[in-house]
């Protein structure tokens, strides 16, 4: 159940690798709350530890010092109730499009057969109804993303993490997998967090987009896109898109400085 405050609560979190004197400080200070069902983009040069965060959230590193709370629960572990999607689709290469989807539900020890209708409707949505039963070296590589969009939607996560899962992808392929995810998005609400370096796909995904800059890290900005959904893609043309886009990228140029 959501707080009064937030579903998620990020409280002076931080994040040091390695100890005594010769440990590296990631993160400091980071502090922000999201509503559930919001879609919120980490915006961010390379390395200012985004990917590092959104780990965190997801269970998968520790917190140093501050806390995260999902759901009112603080987060000590990975969570059955979240999906995650990487940079690397990491299907298994032995298994078709649809087993892929499904290998999850596997590995939670659920009934595979309850769950094969949703593997194929998710497929169906994200136009790959024609290649559930194709393996990953059949796929082009948007369609393996695809594949890896429709896993991590499954079991219907109440949290869904994406961590660049598109940087790989050329210009054209990147904006179809974006109107795909936002399709499927609107279809089932999770809340979801979207690591990025890209701002105009930040402005064009979010709800909120979260500036990260510094070195230690943290927020220096939190930035709320004031258009209506379902958003269609002819929204990157427009003048306010692009007045989103110039004052983010201005946010982060101000942002401190990396130290050497």
């Amino acid at each position: 159940m959501s707080t009064s405050t937030g579903y998620i609560e990020c409280a002076a979190v931080r994040k040091i690798y390695g100890d005594g004197g010769q440990g590296f400080e990631a993160l400091r200070s980071v502090s922000f709350t999201i509503r559930d069902g919001e879609f919120v983009a980490l915006l961010g040069p390379s390395g200012c530890g985004k990917s590092t965060l959104l780990m965190m959230i997801g269970g998968l590193e520790d917190v140093t010092a501050g806390s995260i709370r999902v759901g009112g629960a603080p987060v000590d572990g990975p969570r059955p109730d979240t999906g995650v999607m990487f940079q690397d689709p990491t299907l298994l290469p032995w298994k078709t499009a649809l087993e892929n989807v499904l290998f999850p539900i596997r590995m939670m020890r659920q009934d595979v057969s309850a769950y094969e209708p949703a593997a194929r409707e998710l497929l169906r949505m994200a136009g790959l109804a024609a290649a559930v039963d194709k393996k990953p070296r059949q796929l082009s590589g948007g369609m393996r993303q695809r594949v890896a969009l429709c896993r991590a939607l499954v079991h219907r996560p109440r949290l869904l993490l994406m961590d660049e899962p598109f940087s790989a992808l050329d210009a054209i392929t990147r904006d179809e997998m974006g109107v795909a995810l936002l399709e499927l998005w609107e279809r089932y609400k999770q809340t979801a967090i979207f690591v990025t370096h890209s701002i105009r796909e930040a402005v064009f995904l979010a709800d909120r987009v979260l500036v990260m800059g510094g070195r230690p890290s943290s927020i220096v900005a939190d930035i709320r896109i004031p258009f209506a959904r379902p958003r269609a893609f002819a929204v990157n043309e427009s003048a306010e898109f692009n007045e989103i886009c110039a004052y983010l990228r201005e946010q982060i140029k101000e942002s401190p400085a990396a130290m050497a």
